[in-house]
């Protein structure tokens, strides 16, 4: 996971690594570049969808509308690196990277981005991924 400093004020947020889709992009080079960029890992190239997610938020005093598709990989330990990212500015808001337990994610009292983020990734973990991707809410 990756703590991110809270745009909005407040405490800071854990989310999984990704971001846009470049121009001429389409969504699996997407996820191979953020997550190459945002943590050094190169995925391997099937990767099940398992969950979509909309959701809106204030940013400078305007609603933006983001949409999230979320995949599902299955990898060893590494140790995480921001080294390949062009973007400073968004270097600048990672704080850290961390492996986490799902009971660590439970006790904790950090933000975790998407809501019942434990839960998912359990239910995930213990019966695979789902045959369509789920709608998350929040």
């Amino acid at each position: 996971m990756l703590r991110f400093l809270n745009p909005f004020g407040g405490k800071d947020v854990w989310l999984t690594p990704g971001g846009g889709i470049d121009s001429g992009e389409d969504d699996l080079a997407a996820l191979h570049r953020e997550v190459w960029e945002e943590t050094g890992l190169r995925l391997p190239n099937d990767l099940p969808l398992i969950w979509r997610r909309v959701h809106t938020y204030p940013l400078r005093g305007e609603q933006v509308r983001q949409s999230e598709d979320i995949y599902f990989a299955r990898v060893a330990r590494f140790a995480p690196t921001s080294a390949n990212n062009p973007a400073q500015g968004e270097v600048d808001i990672f704080r850290e990277f961390r492996w986490w337990s799902l009971d660590e994610i439970r006790a904790s009292r950090e933000l975790f981005v998407p809501k019942g983020f434990a839960d998912l990734l359990e239910n995930a973990i213990i019966e695979g991924p789902p045959p369509q991707p789920v709608s998350l809410h929040g």
